[in-house]
């Protein structure tokens, strides 16, 4: 009997899922080993803040299992 096309999806986002949530994992592992970078040095720190603060709005990041 064949199976309904809608269960593939279903199949895939579970992959998905499970894809996603091990590589939230590996972030989580690999974020100490990530220096954290002082804007003191750069032309333009306010702007460089700007910037990032609009593409964390624009794009926030995950954390956990969230």
């Amino acid at each position: 009997m064949p199976q309904p096309m809608h269960s593939k999806t279903v199949v895939s986002a579970k992959i998905l899922e499970s894809i996603l949530k091990e590589l939230r994992l590996l972030r989580e592992e690999a974020r100490p080993l990530l220096p954290q970078e002082k804007l003191g040095g750069y032309a333009n720190p306010d702007k460089i803040k700007r910037a990032y603060q609009k593409a964390i709005k624009k794009h926030p990041p995950v954390y956990g299992d969230n």
